[in-house]
């Protein structure tokens, strides 16, 4: 289950999570079984982040950091990963 805090975080927009994580380089990000179908994420830094199970099914990726994520299991259908960063990423 994902942490509330990083949920309730990235759910204030994108532009708050990435001031978020740039104070905080040392928190990895629990997102497990998070719901982001449809979100938009684009230019998210989601580095490192724990996405194992997540919904991100028609969610805007485009450009999005996802450097070492853990995307184990993630829904990822119809998402936009144009220009996302993906190096290192887990994907099976």
């Amino acid at each position: 289950m994902a942490n509330p805090e990083h949920l309730k975080i990235l759910k204030q927009g994108v532009e708050q999570w990435n001031k978020w994580r740039k104070d905080h380089p040392e928190i990895r990000p629990d997102l497990i079984e998070a719901d982001f179908a449809g979100a938009d994420l684009q230019h998210a830094n989601l580095t490192d982040a724990d996405l194992r199970l997540a919904n991100l099914n028609r969610s805007n990726l485009v450009k999005a950091e996802l450097s070492s994520a853990n995307l184990c299991r993630a829904e990822l259908g119809w998402a936009n990963l144009n220009g996302a960063t993906l190096p290192e990423a887990k994907l099976h």
